[in-house]
């Protein structure tokens, strides 16, 4: 109860209440509030904790401070400390990296950071205490960016990291820091620009249809959340809703559900993940946490960017940015009690269309269920964002897409289902009366055993398209994959062509009958709003509803695989600068990070360095045919994570985790 009353005040007292998570003492470890004791923080709240003699008060730094809030400690040197030993009597200066009095003064706060104990572990150990601690807690369903707990932790981490970097790079932080601020008082900032002039400036250079990927954008067009981060979106879906555990049961279970039954429950789950993307809501409470205004985008996840979440002990998500150019955010959600991994493969791809964006969002949803080996495949509708119109700004979704049955597993059910569903468009006026239409027909074609061929026909044994060796009854794989090949497989290659020409025509109502097509039949016609409810379009009986939030949101936190390449802490700077709208900051965080990518790119590019995925890989399926090009997460990387690659910590790592 105490984590969820409501963030104001300071980081001891949220709400009224003592907070424990802020006063533990020994829990962290990264900065010590204490001198000796181990696992403080270096945390400076409201004056009343500092008193107004501190030499961390703004009145001695000579700079403004917000209350209630993390400071760094660099923030608390005395500026106008000078080798005569004035204004300073009684402390002690750091020595520069020469051995020599660099003339400069630490405060309290710092000097107790800077010796903390946390700093002298290794990567893996500091990693391993923070996930001992239960990672860095927040409230699922809201942006976590806003959550005080969540954003001051992650600045003791990124401190920590940076106190990391430069004791490896040998520099004192102190003077380098010291050394930038007294540059930065003798520049002239440049006139800040209007929001209004600045989107000016960016839409006049952009063209009609133009993939905008690679388009660079200025820190007050980004959102204060990267693209990987965004993938937190399912688990709002999968522990934020009110889903019994006979509904999680009901999706595997062959005993109490016939295969139509099974495929029809996952359905509903595609449908309510979907649902997520209204902008308003659903008529159920939920909402995405990670919606963006108009004239707004997410930031560009860097290669090797990786981000992991934890809600309870049964839920789980790993993610990680395999690929650049093309952008390919790969991530993979456990549910232990529910027996099923849904694994995400996006890479999107932005088209500007004048006063809108169009994101195709190329994404395949891998649905498996542990207990029986059947699988589903989904495709991802593309994400329409109109920056404004007669209705006004909006996001929806839009387009037509598959969702199939691809392997009966260990069932015995041959079976095909598959299920075309089309999200339409509100128009070009984009009324709001037909806003989040969608249509969906269901439809069933039966196969004599477990390996449905190409022609429709009834066969045992039939081979994938794209591979030379057949596969035997009893593998289980009774769809094509041909959502994966429309937005990851080469059009060009005998594979794709194969399995579009044996898929079935999209259909999402009015079914005509095909040729070679006696033993396909049409089980629903859906129709209704994808975020409020769905009915059968023949009986009128309801479908699908929009799945209720829980009363109070779950508790979730985010366990970083390693304090470099998590995202909430390689873009830590952005996103603080972004809250703060501190715009010179955040362009320059972003840069930083920018030119560092550019640095290991070239390196890829030019043949010096092979980029092998972290955390993911591709050809782990091969029971499922050419599904296995899909991004699967590798075995034991939940328990036992590689460590971070050396090139990526020396070119990225290293010029990210610098001080501003």
């Amino acid at each position: 109860d105490s984590f969820r009353d409501s963030d104001r005040g300071s980081a001891g007292s949220l709400g009224g209440r003592a907070c424990p998570w802020a006063n533990r003492v020994t829990r962290m470890g990264c900065c010590a509030s204490k001198p000796g004791v181990r696992g403080g923080r270096a945390l400076i709240v409201g004056d009343a904790a500092r008193g107004d003699n501190s030499p961390s008060s703004p009145e001695h730094s000579g700079e403004d401070h917000d209350h209630d809030e993390f400071v760094d400690a660099f923030d608390t040197i005395d500026d106008g400390w000078g080798s005569d030993g004035g204004g300073g009597a009684g402390r002690t200066p750091r020595a520069s990296v020469n051995g020599t009095s660099g003339g400069l003064s630490l405060s309290p706060v710092f000097e107790q950071m800077a010796n903390s104990p946390f700093h002298d572990l290794t990567p893996q150990e500091q990693v391993k205490f923070v996930e001992r601690d239960g990672g860095i807690p927040y409230e699922l369903c809201r942006d976590a960016w806003s959550q005080e707990r969540h954003a001051l932790r992650i600045n003791e981490l990124v401190n920590a990291t940076k106190e990391r970097v430069a004791r490896e790079k040998n520099v004192d932080r102190a003077a380098a820091n010291v050394t930038k601020r007294r540059m930065s008082r003798d520049e002239e900032d440049p006139p800040e620009m209007s929001m209004y002039d600045q989107a000016k400036g960016v839409v006049g250079r952009m063209q009609m249809g133009q993939d905008i990927t690679k388009f660079e954008l200025p820190a007050t067009f980004l959102t204060p959340f990267s693209a990987i981060q965004a993938s937190e979106d399912v688990l709002t879906i999968i522990a934020g809703t009110e889903r019994s555990d006979k509904e999680w049961r009901d999706m595997s279970d062959t005993e109490t559900c016939d295969v139509e039954q099974r495929f029809l429950n996952v359905l509903r789950l595609f449908l309510d993940m979907e649902s997520l993307r209204c902008e308003e809501g659903t008529s159920g409470g939920t909402r995405s946490a990670f919606t963006m205004p108009p004239m707004k985008k997410p930031i560009n996840s860097v290669l090797g960017e990786t981000h992991r979440t934890r809600v309870a002990p049964h839920v789980e998500m790993v993610a990680e940015q395999v690929s650049h150019h093309p952008p390919i955010t790969c991530w993979e959600v456990e549910h232990a009690l529910a027996g099923l991994k849904i694994t995400g493969n996006l890479s999107p791809k932005p088209i500007f269309h004048g006063t809108s964006v169009q994101v195709a969002l190329r994404g395949t949803l891998l649905f498996e269920f542990q207990e029986t080996g059947e699988t589903y495949l989904a495709q991802i509708p593309d994400l329409y964002i109109r920056f404004f119109g007669l209705g006004g700004g909006y996001n929806e979704n839009v387009g037509k897409v598959r969702f199939e049955r691809v392997s009966g597993g260990t069932t015995g059910d041959a079976t095909k289902l598959w299920a075309d569903c089309h999200f339409k468009p509100r128009g070009s006026a984009g009324w709001k009366s037909k806003a989040h239409r969608m249509d969906c027909t269901v439809y069933r074609e039966d196969c004599v055993g477990l390996v449905c061929c190409d022609t429709g026909n009834d066969v045992s044994v039939s081979s994938i398209p794209g591979t030379d060796s057949p596969i035997a009854a009893g593998a289980g794989v009774v769809g094509l994959g041909f959502g994966f090949l429309e937005n990851f497989g080469d059009k060009s290659c005998a594979t794709f062509q194969s399995a579009k020409a044996a898929s079935r025509k999209f259909a999402a109502k009015n079914f005509v009958p095909e040729k070679n097509t006696t033993n396909v039949q049409m089980l629903l016609s859906l129709k209704g709003h994808y975020n409020s409810e769905v009915r059968n379009l023949v009986t009128g009986e309801l479908f699908w509803q929009a799945a209720k939030r829980k009363r109070l949101n779950p508790v979730a936190a985010t366990v970083p695989i390693d304090l470099e390449t998590e995202s909430h802490l390689v873009w830590g700077d952005l996103i603080k600068s972004i809250v703060k709208e501190d715009w010179k900051k955040a362009n320059l965080a972003k840069k930083r990070v920018e030119v560092a990518q550019r640095a290991l790119m070239k390196e890829i590019k030019e043949g010096r360095k092979k980029w092998v995925p972290r955390l993911f890989q591709q050809g782990q399926k091969t029971h499922l045919g050419v599904i296995s090009g899909m991004y699967t997460l590798k075995p034991n990387v939940r328990k036992e994570p590689p460590e971070c690659d050396s090139d990526w910590h020396e070119m990225i790592g290293k010029a990210v985790f610098e001080d501003l």
